[in-house]
């Protein structure tokens, strides 16, 4: 299969400061690990996002906010500084995002990793924060609207993406699945979040408690995601790839496995060659513990190549059932 990678060394120039969980090292991790396991091959470098792109988004008041604040290095919130060149790496992670999209869409890959930073999918249309300035797979997913009628957003981020929902929360052509600890930042992702008039029914949430781990998601795959993304039918699965649910990771209380990641990225694969011949472009967005990330990373790529991996025993998990209940009216699960 033609995997492409996409990445630049200057993701690395960003460096919200030694104290923060978002750091460089999250990249040379991965960049590391691949290596490694001799997969770091077919690397394509991106350019930086034009203004008229990021614009399908973002509102102009918030771009001209974010020059203002990084001439001052001031904070978007608490944990989501910026520097002098914020904004310029966001732009060439914007920018990664998109080429990988168009790869696949022009069928010059059959499948993409964009390995980016500042990850992207707490950014909505005018605000940011959660260590996110440009939503990087929304941006995408405006760009790939001009070739595919539907296209499926999923978040297995341990983080919901309240940017992204906010984004396409009135937009019937974009379904956006999230599954998300909660309660955990940034407070949204609840089951009752279905969206809003015609995108009513096309935002779905799978919000998880703490101590969640592969069984119980294994379950919300077969019963959730890949049925609903066979209905939906999108011609293309874009992934909002955050690997913070790791048992490993620092920041949250899942206890997720690297090898589950890969299982993961394989049914998902499996599903999208079902409904979109097999199109799927994940964008980096979160996961702090260094190892866990690269090993994590490693195992989707490896099943992105083909290989295979040990099914979880599946566990039963209550939002399931709340789910079907729930939205009954719009999916079958």
């Amino acid at each position: 299969m033609r995997l492409a990678l996409i990445y630049s060394p200057r993701y690395l120039e960003h460096n919200p400061g030694a104290w923060h969980p978002e750091s460089p090292q999250r990249l040379h991790a991965i960049v590391e690990t691949l290596k490694r396991n001799e997969l770091w091959t077919n690397v394509l470098e991106p350019e930086s996002a034009k203004m008229n792109e990021i614009l399908t988004v973002h509102s102009k008041n918030y771009i001209e906010l974010l020059k203002e604040m990084t001439k001052d290095q001031a904070f978007l919130d608490s944990d989501t500084p910026t520097r002098e060149n914020t904004l310029e790496i966001a732009l060439l992670a914007a920018g990664g995002a998109l080429i990988a999209g168009r790869l696949v869409a022009e069928k010059k890959a059959d499948n993409t990793f964009a390995l980016v930073r500042p990850p992207g999918h707490h950014a909505s249309s005018d605000f940011g924060g959660g260590f996110c300035y440009l939503n990087n797979v929304a941006i995408m997913t405006k760009d790939l609207l001009n070739v595919f009628d539907r296209i499926m957003i999923f978040d297995f981020d341990a983080h919901h993406g309240n940017g992204t929902q906010d984004i396409f929360y009135t937009d019937p052509d974009v379904l956006y699945l999230s599954i998300h600890q909660f309660p955990l930042y940034p407070g949204t992702g609840r089951v009752e979040e279905i969206g809003e008039g015609r995108g009513r029914g096309f935002n779905v949430n799978v919000p998880v408690p703490p101590g969640t781990g592969d069984g119980e998601y294994a379950t919300i795959i077969e019963e959730v995601v890949c049925p609903i993304a066979e209905q939906f039918e999108p011609g293309l699965i874009a992934i909002s790839a955050g690997f913070d649910g790791h048992i490993w990771d620092p920041l949250t209380q899942l206890e997720l496995s690297s090898e589950f990641y890969g299982w993961m990225a394989e049914r998902i694969l499996e599903t999208a060659k079902k409904v979109c011949g097999g199109r799927v472009v994940f964008v980096l967005e979160g996961g702090y513990n260094l190892k866990a990330l690269g090993e994590s990373v490693t195992n989707v790529i490896k099943a992105l190549r083909g290989a295979k991996f040990r099914s979880p025993i599946k566990r039963e998990i209550k939002v399931v059932e709340t789910l079907k209940n729930f939205l009954s009216w719009k999916w079958r699960i």
